[in-house]
């Protein structure tokens, strides 16, 4: 299979079950100085530059299988938490849930080198929101 057919077949499977979350081990209340709020509270929403078909685009065009996963036939759901700041940077990039090192790396790479997203607004002023995503490898 071609490296763009895969790359489709990845956001195929990715773009369509993701997910904006707060991490559920803090439920949805207000932490702290560094706000962070779930979702559904939220007046404006965090946005990637140009959406989801934005998103599908970047990850299409910037996820690298790596080579010794794919020569091993290592597939696997990798759930990667980050926080989109209050001015749209992506940060505090983790792999919550990973499946093997290289693919974990990989979906943290691409994660972190996202362009700067529209902010998320509560009550009109920009905030910290949390977001756990699935990154799916599969061949």
């Amino acid at each position: 299979m071609g490296r763009f057919r895969l790359l489709l077949l990845i956001i195929g499977i990715v773009v369509p079950s993701f997910i904006y979350a707060q991490d559920k081990q803090n439920g949805n209340a207000v932490q702290g100085s560094d706000v962070e709020y779930a979702f559904e509270q939220l007046e404006v929403k965090p946005e990637f530059p140009n959406g989801n078909e934005g998103l599908a685009k970047y990850l299409s065009e910037n996820i690298k299988y790596p080579k010794k996963a794919l020569k091993n036939g290592i597939t696997g759901k990798v759930f990667v938490q980050f926080v989109i700041d209050k001015s749209g940077k992506v940060t505090n990039v983790v792999a919550v849930r990973g499946v093997e090192k290289s693919l974990d790396k990989e979906a943290v790479r691409v994660i972190k080198a996202m362009p700067k997203w529209k902010p998320g607004k509560k009550d009109g002023q920009p905030v910290n929101v949390k977001y756990t995503i699935p990154i799916n490898f599969k061949f």
